[in-house]
């Protein structure tokens, strides 16, 4: 170890003697595969081994009366020397874990060891210094912090399959995908989605883009406003990171840029300051990429204590935003046609209702939340020849534009049948057959209803629909009971009909199902409540079909609503 090694220490000392054998200790000490350091009183060396010079980097014959400090600085040296002092004081062995740095490694990576401190003294008693066993566990470090980070990857992985995309809903997933990777990945994170058949402003500009959704920490809240509200449209230069994100369909990272590097990354080049005032020195930009390009792009952002983006950490969001676009996309497409779907079903509807003048009609259309597909409810009123007037109300089975372009073709079909001078139990009969020669694939419930002011009667005819609501001045609401024929496009070509005395005044509700099911409640005690609420056959019709609209909470109701009330007038 060389003559800087060999003059006379706390080793040399503690262990003369008779039951000593220094030669034998030295060789022990010398060949040990764990780094072995001897300090003195004051803290410097006196002796270390060749194993734990080749970890410091230094010669062993440089350690020797020098401190901790002046061979390794890159250690938390006032931590190890505090335990150093604290096993000299009280001669109880101690176990320290110290990271940091060494010039072996040239690297600049953090390292590990574990070491373990002994107190020497001499057979008197008389404190020497203090011996340390060093062993470096780098490699066992990295090994658990790769495995944790893997767990924490997959744990994530898992959290995204149950947390995004819990609804069709655009704006709720993309806020579902920043709640995620805030604050476990980032400080701030915001998504932007591109603008569809928009076009840029100016030759040259790049896609627009609309802010869906932005989380940030608790610290940072008026910071996410410098990125603009939700909601909020921008067209970001062509030189930031969004920008090329989009172009290049890549992450772009930015750990630490410079001023004009943060002017370029940036939105506009106007932010760099503001940037800067807060504390955000990173950030990444991942594309929301889809099998048809890209959608959007997921932004992170970190600041004050957090660290730059990792490969790991870009892989992870990578992995993330790509789950999250299918999700997205998925929840565009049901938008898109949910929204078509609604359009068409109204335009469908919006043509004017026309019962005989002693016939007072009012009817309402109802689409279901956000949650549900429109589907093909509607509702009719048409004067017939002689003073009479034909009432329908029917819901095509299924959901979409294929159901609402059905309803369509019923209702069109109802029409044209009605004009034939037919009853209600033959109109049907007439559809079933009609809609087997068609071949509509559809189901659809039905219920058709004749007034005849001047018979005085009223006659219905079901097609699985649900019963028509009778209100009589004096006699309260009731059902009216029909046959139980099957839905139209069901296969059964014959339906009966049920004739009733209808007086001045009183009122006819039709409703499709939407108005009473609610799932994991009887139907029949939905009808009971229908049937028991306030509704005035001298009422305003309008009214009563808010008082049923309300009373039974439609507005949250599962699936469409279509409501026609019709009164006979004095």
């Amino acid at each position: 170890m060389g003559e800087a090694n060999s003059r006379p220490g706390p080793v040399d000392e503690a262990v003369a003697g008779p039951a000593g054998d220094l030669r034998l200790l030295r060789q022990i000490l010398d060949r040990a595969i764990v780094g072995v350091a001897v300090l003195d009183t004051e803290l410097r060396y006196t002796y270390v081994n060749e194993a734990l010079a080749q970890v410091n980097g230094v010669a062993a014959e440089l350690h020797v009366g020098r401190r901790i400090a002046e061979v390794v600085p890159g250690i938390n040296v006032e931590a190890a020397e505090a335990e150093l002092r604290a096993v000299m004081a009280d001669g109880v062995p101690r176990h320290h874990t110290v990271e940091g740095t060494t010039a072996a490694d040239p690297s600049g990576e953090l390292r590990w060891w574990h070491n373990a401190y002994n107190r020497l003294e001499t057979p008197a008693g008389e404190v020497l210094g203090v011996v340390g066993m060093v062993l470096e566990i780098t490699e066992d470090r990295r090994i658990r912090r790769a495995l944790d980070r893997a767990r924490t990857r997959l744990a994530l992985l898992d959290e995204a399959a149950t947390r995004i995309g819990t609804t069709l809903d655009v704006q709720l997933t993309c806020k579902e995908l920043t709640r995620l990777l805030v604050p476990r990945l980032t400080d701030i994170a915001v998504v932007d989605m591109v603008e569809g058949g928009e076009r840029p402003e100016r030759p040259g500009d790049g896609p627009r883009l609309r802010r869906l959704a932005m989380s940030t920490t608790p610290t940072l809240v008026k910071a996410g406003r410098e990125f603009g509200a939700t909601g909020s449209t921008h067209s970001p230069q062509p030189s930031s990171a969004a920008a090329r994100c989009l172009a290049e369909q890549r992450p772009v990272v930015s750990n630490l840029p410079a001023d004009d590097q943060l002017a370029a990354d940036a939105p506009d080049a106007d932010r760099v300051a503001r940037y800067r005032r807060l504390g955000m020195h990173s950030a990444l930009c991942v594309p929301l990429a889809v099998r048809e390009g890209v959608i959007g792009v997921v932004n992170l952002v970190r600041a004050g204590g957090s660290p730059p983006f990792s490969q790991e950490d870009v892989d992870l969001v990578e992995e993330l935003a790509r789950r999250a676009a299918n999700s997205i996309n998925n929840a565009q497409r049901y938008a898109h046609e949910h929204e078509t779907a609604l359009v068409l079903q109204r335009a469908l509807l919006s043509e004017r209702t026309r019962p005989h003048g002693d016939v007072e009609c009012a009817g309402r259309y109802l689409p279901a939340g956000k949650t549900a597909e429109v589907g093909g409810d509607w509702f009719d009123s048409m004067a017939l020849p002689g003073g009479r007037t034909l009432l329908v109300v029917g819901d095509v089975m299924g959901h979409g534009l294929e159901a609402a372009a059905t309803m369509g073709e019923y209702r069109s079909l109802m029409r044209a049948l009605a004009f034939q001078g037919w009853g209600p139990e033959k109109i049907l009969s007439e559809a079933q057959r009609t809609v087997e020669a068609l071949g509509l694939d559809r189901v659809a419930t039905c219920v058709v209803a004749e007034i005849d002011p001047t018979a005085g009667t009223l006659t219905l005819a079901g097609a699985g629909h649900l019963p028509p609501l009778l209100l009589r001045r004096g006699l309260g609401a009731q059902f009216v009971e029909l046959p139980g024929d099957p839905p139209l496009g069901a296969g059964v070509g014959h339906y009966r009909g049920t004739t009733l005395t209808l007086s001045p005044g009183s009122v006819l509700l039709l409703y499709t199902d939407g108005l009473v099911e609610r799932r994991g409640e009887d139907i029949e005690l939905s009808l009971e409540s229908l049937a028991a609420l306030d509704l005035d056959p001298d009422a305003p019709l309008e009214r009563l079909l808010d008082t049923a609209l309300t009373g039974l909470a439609a507005v949250r109701a599962e699936d469409d609503v279509a409501l026609l009330a019709a009164r006979l007038r004095r």
